[in-house]
C-alpha cells in the first residue's frame, strides 16, 4: 500500500466514524426542557379537567337537592335545610383539586313572580373554583398571572316538589260521593182550616210608684298576656331555630332574627335579653342580634316588666369545620385547632411527602360536628 492510499484510508474512516457524545449531550439539554414542559402541561390539563367533572357533578348534587325542597328558599326560607344544602356539595367536592369560595351561592329559580318555587319550574346552581397550574410559563400567561384559573359550571334541575300554579299537589282529600236521588210518594194536601182571629196582646206597665230595675252591664274580661318568641338564624351555615322552638346552631359571628309573638300586652314596655350580656328594649315585632364567641345562651323577653319567658340554652355558637382542599398535611394540625377544635384529634393518613390534602371524614362548613369543640375527630388524607 503506498503513502497515498493510506492517507485516503484514514480521511474515508474518519467521515465514517458516529457523532461524538458531546454533540447528543448537546441536543439532549435543548429537548428535555420542552418534553418536561409538555408533560407538565399534559398533566395540568388532566387535572383541570378532572376538577372540572368533579366541580359539575357537585353543582348537579346541589341543584338536585334544591328541586326537591324549593320551599327552603321561600319566604323566610328553612335554615336547616340551607345548611345540608351546603354540607352535601361540600362533602361531594372534598376530592375535588380545585378551591371552592368560603360560602356556596344560592340556588336560582328562573321563573319569576308567583310561580317560581312551583312544580315544573326551573332551579339552577351556578358553581366557581379556583384551579392552580404546575406549568412553568403558561401559570404567568393565564388567569391571573399567578397560576390562578377560574373554572365555572352550571347544573339545572326541574322543581319536584310544590304546586302547579298553587293547586295542591297529592294528599288524602276524598272525592265527592254521588248523592243518591230518592223518589218520594206524592204527599196528599191538607184541607185549609180557617184561621182564628188574633187576640191583641196587653203590654204590661209598672205600677204606680215602682222603682225601676237597672241591669248593671257585665265587666269586660281583660285579654291575658302571653308572650312567646322565636328565632332564625341568618347565616347559611346554621341550622334550627323557628316557630317550634328547636335550638339555633351556628359558628361565631352568628347573627340571629328574632321574632316577638307576644299576644294581649300594651307593646310599650319590652325587655329582651341575649344571654350574652346584650340587651334591647325594642318593641317591634323583629330584632336582631349577633354572638361572637363559643357558648350556650338563655334567651328571655320580658313585657310590660311582669310577664316573661325564657328559652333555656336556645342559641349555641360552636365550630365550625374548616375545608382542608388545598391545605398541606403539615398544616393540617394547625388549620384545625384555629377552628377551636382539639389539635390531638386531627389524623392525617399515610401518603407522599408533604401533600396536598383532598380528602377529609368531616364536611368543611359542619357547625357542631358529634363530639363538638373539644371531641369531634377528623381524618384528613391526600
Amino acid at each position: 500500500m503506498t503513502r497515498v492510499q493510506s492517507v485516503k484510508r484514514m480521511l474515508v474512516g474518519d467521515s465514517m466514524r458516529p457523532k461524538s457524545t458531546g454533540q447528543s449531550l448537546v441536543e439532549f439539554a435543548l429537548l428535555a426542557p420542552v418534553a418536561v414542559l409538555l408533560l407538565l402541561l399534559t398533566v395540568d390539563l388532566g387535572r383541570a379537567y378532572f376538577g372540572l367533572v368533579n366541580l359539575n357533578n357537585t353543582a348537579r348534587v346541589g341543584a338536585n337537592y334544591a328541586a326537591s325542597n324549593p320551599v327552603a328558599w321561600q319566604g323566610l326560607g328553612d335554615a336547616s335545610k340551607k345548611a345540608y344544602y351546603s354540607t352535601l356539595m361540600r362533602a361531594d367536592a372534598t376530592k375535588i383539586d380545585c378551591t371552592l369560595p368560603g360560602t356556596l351561592p344560592a340556588p336560582q329559580f328562573t321563573t319569576t313572580g308567583s310561580t317560581q318555587y312551583n312544580l315544573g319550574s326551573t332551579v339552577k346552581v351556578t358553581l366557581t373554583c379556583t384551579f392552580r397550574l404546575i406549568t412553568p410559563l403558561i401559570s404567568n400567561l393565564i388567569g391571573d398571572g399567578h397560576g390562578n384559573v377560574t373554572l365555572g359550571v352550571s347544573a339545572s334541575f326541574k322543581i319536584r316538589a310544590g304546586s302547579v300554579n298553587g293547586v295542591a299537589v297529592g294528599g288524602n282529600v276524598p272525592s265527592p260521593s254521588p248523592t243518591a236521588t230518592v223518589f218520594s210518594s206524592p204527599t196528599p194536601t191538607p184541607t185549609a182550616e180557617p184561621t182564628a182571629t188574633p187576640v191583641p196582646s196587653v203590654t204590661p206597665t209598672p205600677a204606680p210608684g215602682a222603682t225601676p230595675v237597672i241591669t248593671a252591664s257585665p265587666t269586660p274580661t281583660p285579654t291575658p298576656v302571653v308572650v312567646d318568641f322565636y328565632g332564625t338564624p341568618t347565616s347559611s351555615d346554621s341550622s334550627g331555630g323557628g316557630s317550634d322552638g328547636t335550638p339555633i346552631v351556628g359558628a361565631a359571628t352568628l347573627t340571629v332574627k328574632f321574632y316577638n309573638m307576644t299576644t294581649g300586652a300594651t307593646g310599650t314596655n319590652c325587655l329582651w335579653t341575649f344571654g350574652d350580656g346584650g340587651t334591647s328594649n325594642s318593641c317591634s315585632s323583629n330584632v336582631f342580634h349577633s354572638y361572637f364567641s363559643r357558648a350556650t345562651y338563655n334567651v328571655t323577653l320580658t313585657m310590660d316588666s311582669a310577664n316573661s319567658k325564657t328559652r333555656t340554652s336556645y342559641v349555641l355558637v360552636a365550630c365550625q369545620v374548616p375545608a382542608f382542599s388545598g391545605v398541606r398535611k403539615n398544616s393540617a394540625v394547625t388549620t384545625w385547632q384555629n377552628a377551636g377544635f382539639n389539635f390531638a384529634n386531627l389524623f392525617a393518613l399515610s401518603g407522599s411527602g408533604n401533600y396536598k390534602i383532598g380528602y377529609q371524614s368531616l364536611a368543611g362548613g359542619l357547625v357542631n360536628p358529634p363530639g363538638g369543640c373539644s371531641g369531634a375527630v377528623v381524618q384528613v388524607g391526600p
